[in-house]
């Protein structure tokens, strides 16, 4: 789908009429990514057609100053963006886990600090939703973007597959998941860094009562 200036303001507008519109924290840990791909990652949040998000950005103890003036830029610019600074790099899953504390939704979903949303992301995501009300997990197909921002490499997923799951992290970005059961099994395991997302979504997928597959790019990952 092209998504042109008509059909993004359309989205909005279906968006808002959106019989169940539950939040949604997009879940952003930081540690020292180039702060224009940082402040593209941000900008991609802001720029969604569902609006009924917050964003909630863990700085891990980032070395670069530049990119702590590039967080400190966005507070108190949007109440729905949240932040949290560590004195020091903690790891990835404690930084998570830190931004999973500072989310209020009902959903919670996942972005790399360099990485970007396509502007429809949420909307597909709550479409389904309000199609499904048992859904506990929920992913989408994705792309790759380059220094330059061209897009490449398109990864068009199966639908939910455990068996595959199992042996291969294949449904990675965008995953979007309920807020409750990912307190219930415990968040991130530091144990796992490197392999983090994969941990949690094998133990979440073990209690959620269905899962999902938005069969569309809605994430670029650089």
């Amino acid at each position: 789908v092209v998504l042109t200036p008509g059909r993004l303001r359309e989205m909005r507008r279906q968006a808002k009429a959106f019989r169940y519109r539950p939040r949604i924290s997009v879940v952003l840990p930081a540690f020292d990514p180039e702060p224009a791909w940082l402040q593209a990652a941000i900008d991609s949040v802001r720029a969604q057609v569902y609006e009924r998000w917050e964003l909630c950005i863990v700085d891990d103890g980032s070395s670069r100053e530049d990119v702590r003036d590039m967080i400190r830029s966005y507070e108190g610019r949007d109440p729905r963006i949240r932040v949290r600074y560590h004195d020091r790099n903690l790891g990835i899953s404690t930084a998570s886990n830190d931004a999973l504390e500072l989310a209020t939704g009902e959903f919670v979903g996942f972005l790399d600090h360099d990485d970007e949303l396509k502007p429809s992301a949420l909307y597909e995501v709550v479409r389904l939703l309000n199609e499904r009300r048992d859904l506990d997990y929920i992913y989408s197909d994705e792309d790759k973007i380059d220094e330059a921002g061209r897009r490449h490499g398109p990864f068009f997923k199966p639908d939910w597959a455990p068996d595959r799951f199992r042996t291969q992290m294949y449904t990675c970005h965008l995953s979007v998941l309920r807020r409750s059961l990912v307190s219930e099994v415990g968040g991130f395991a530091q144990d796992f860094d490197g392999a983090q997302d994969w941990d949690l979504v094998l133990r979440v997928t073990e209690r959620a009562r269905a899962v999902a597959h938005v069969p569309r790019v809605l994430y670029h990952w650089r």
